[in-house]
């Protein structure tokens, strides 16, 4: 049982210490697999299970606790506004990771992971803890045991609250800051497409969170610079009926468009009729139905957008 700020503040480095460890044995365990020309898939699931059980239930944690303290106790605001920021940059990178595409760009995401997560961890451990050590103001055995409440809370991923924090709401805002962070830097297709799988997860067991997806993967695609969109060609597609969503609710859109969709027997397909570019659908049909649907431009504005959605016929 920890009973002092001392034993506190060993406890808490400790547990730095290893799962800092944890990361940098599986990372090279990923590495080792690529460098052989072997493939790296059960590494990188390995890895990736760990970030979401182990490290971003602990960033959570955090956050409400030692960072709170940090803040209220010591007028650490600055401070824990570039730690809580670097939560972000490194839940962004856990998302990149499980979007990569082949297993180098994962081994990429995966080393670029360990490193900012080491230095990371090596600021708390020197700019933060010592100073919640020293401070009379500060309970650590408190803190540390709110923290460990937190953590295993976040690691259940159920929808149990402690201290009415909803952990699935806070894994939401987490990525959607660092999407949004990744489209400041450049990559907004990128965000886009990590946004949309987020809502493919959540639309079933947690719609409300789907829609706060739904309305961020929005913001994305609307911020970017426009793009001109290439019309299909083609004009012998088969086009069962026209589905005209202009006078619905953009809630009841989505939810009219992937019925239609799902009702298609292969080969066949429906006319999307909208009055803005359906991109951020288009999104998340790749999210939802990769590989098992087309999508074509017919027309593109500025007030009708009209768009060919299919089911095709699958490769014998």
């Amino acid at each position: 049982m920890i009973a002092t700020q001392q034993e506190a503040f060993d406890a808490i480095l400790a547990h730095h210490e290893a799962l800092n460890e944890d990361v940098r044995l599986r990372v090279q365990f990923i590495n080792s697999k690529v460098a052989n020309n072997e493939a790296a898939q059960s590494e990188k699931a390995d890895l990736i299970s760990y970030l979401n059980s182990e490290v971003v239930p602990h960033a959570i944690a955090e956050e409400h606790t030692l960072y709170k303290v940090a803040v209220d106790r010591l007028g650490l605001s600055d401070l824990i506004a570039e730690m809580t920021s670097e939560h972000r940059v490194l839940v962004g990178e856990i998302a990149a990771l499980s979007n990569a595409s082949s297993d180098n760009e994962a081994v990429e995401h995966a080393a670029r992971f360990a490193s900012l997560f080491s230095q990371h961890v090596s600021k708390e451990n020197e700019l933060i803890l010592p100073k919640l050590l020293d401070s009379p103001e500060v309970d650590l055995t408190e803190a540390l045991a709110e923290m460990h409440e937190l953590f295993e809370a976040a690691k259940k991923a159920s929808s149990t609250k402690a201290d009415d924090i909803d952990v699935a709401a806070v894994l939401v805002s987490l990525l959607l800051d660092a999407t949004r962070e990744l489209a400041k830097a450049g990559q907004r297709d990128q965000a886009a497409r990590i946004t949309a799988s987020a809502w493919a997860s959540l639309e079933a067991q947690r719609p409300e969170l789907a829609n706060k997806t739904t309305t961020a993967l929005h913001r994305l695609v609307n911020s970017r610079n426009s793009e001109p969109v290439t019309l299909s060609t083609s004009r012998n597609a088969r086009i069962d009926r026209e589905l005209d969503v202009r006078s619905l609710a953009p809630a009841q859109r989505h939810s009219e468009i992937f019925a239609a969709y799902r009702k298609l027997e292969p080969g066949n397909g429906f006319l999307l009729i909208n009055d803005h570019d359906p991109k951020p659908l288009q999104y998340q049909f790749e999210a939802e139905y990769t590989g098992q649907f087309t999508w074509d431009y017919l027309e593109s504005g500025p007030k009708t957008w009209r768009v060919r959605i299919g089911r095709p016929v699958p490769a014998s």
